[in-house]
């Protein structure tokens, strides 16, 4: 190879490095910029940590000692789900009523039992109304209020069922949970305006500071004890349900009234002799009126007569006008 030839290709690549090297410089150059934050986007972020905000781009990673109580506190949520297999739930303050219509045998006999399982149940007996018949079509109705614990009602219901035929019977519910846990808020909240208020009364002060403090302490204490008396109504209610019952004899074909043509006839024979006394006894009456005041009468009568009499003679006789004429 000739020397002038190696010469060319040495200067050739020298030429090629010293514009390569350039532009590797300048594309870290432009790297670098792009990687390294401008004050632009400093300002940005900034901003974005003082109002709490994250883009939604590029969330920010968290931490280690987050991601290490968020890995806790999984885990402390996994051991409860395995343990109880469930979320536990508060259980619903409810107050149930119930009432049942039956019809029953022998009715005496059957409020007896019914009595004997209110005391086994530990219920109370709050009313009794016995209704006995007036007539023999009509029937023997007895009703009862009763209580039990809320826990003996279904039971208490399903024995007395057993007396006789169930003709209708029916449960309701309310629930007061949200009226509980509000009146308790409420009642704390109270409690806490009672210490405030003592403090204030403890502390020395003119008389008339004083006397404002106690005016409110009575008020404040009103209160808890009226929401105190509602809260012990409502736990009352929900630990004992209602019962109302109706007890019912039944009412046989022979009570029923049964209607004849004699029956009929009699009945209007009677009424037809009723009426004829009637009107017998008013004649009599007035004929008693009459001989009691027939002296009266007569002498009205006599005088009136007389009078006619006097009245006759002093009038002129048609006759002898005529023949005078």
């Amino acid at each position: 190879m000739k020397p002038n030839s190696i010469t060319s290709r040495t200067h050739g690549k020298l030429a090629q490095s010293s514009i390569l090297l350039p532009m590797l410089i300048l594309m870290g150059a432009i790297a670098s910029c792009g990687a390294v934050p401008t004050s632009k986007d400093m300002m940005n972020e900034s901003l974005v940590a003082q109002q709490g905000m994250v883009p939604a781009a590029a969330p920010l990673p968290p931490s280690d000692a987050v991601a290490n109580e968020v890995g806790r506190a999984q885990g402390m949520v996994g051991e409860v789900a395995q343990g109880s297999g469930e979320i536990p739930q508060a259980v619903p303050q409810l107050i149930k009523t119930a009432s049942m219509t039956m019809e029953v045998e022998a009715i005496e006999e059957q409020i007896a039992a019914v009595n004997q399982i209110i005391k086994q149940k530990q219920g109370d007996l709050l009313q009794f109304e016995d209704n006995k018949p007036r007539a023999q079509n009509m029937r023997h109705v007895v009703s009862i209020q009763l209580r039990v614990p809320q826990q003996q009602l279904e039971n208490t219901i399903n024995a007395i069922a057993e007396l006789g035929t169930v003709i209708n019977r029916s449960i309701t519910a309310e629930d007061v949970s949200a009226q509980l846990i509000d009146n308790d808020a409420r009642l704390k909240n109270l409690r806490k305006q009672e210490e405030m208020v003592l403090k204030i009364m403890e502390r020395s002060g003119s008389v008339g500071d004083v006397l404002n403090a106690a005016r409110e302490l009575g008020t404040i204490r009103e209160q808890i004890e009226r929401l105190d008396a509602v809260q012990a109504n409502l736990r009352t209610q929900v630990a004992y349900s209602t019962l109302y019952l109706n007890l019912e004899s039944p009412v046989s074909a022979a009570e029923l009234p049964q209607k004849s043509v004699g029956k009929e006839l009699q009945k209007t024979w009677g009424n037809a002799t009723e009426a004829l006394g009637d009107v017998t006894v008013g004649l009599l009456k007035i004929t008693l009126y009459l001989l009691a005041f027939s002296p009266f009468i007569l002498l009205v009568a006599g005088g009136a007569f007389l009078g006619y009499n006097r009245i006759k003679p002093s009038k002129p006789d048609e006759s002898s006008i005529n023949h005078h004429s």
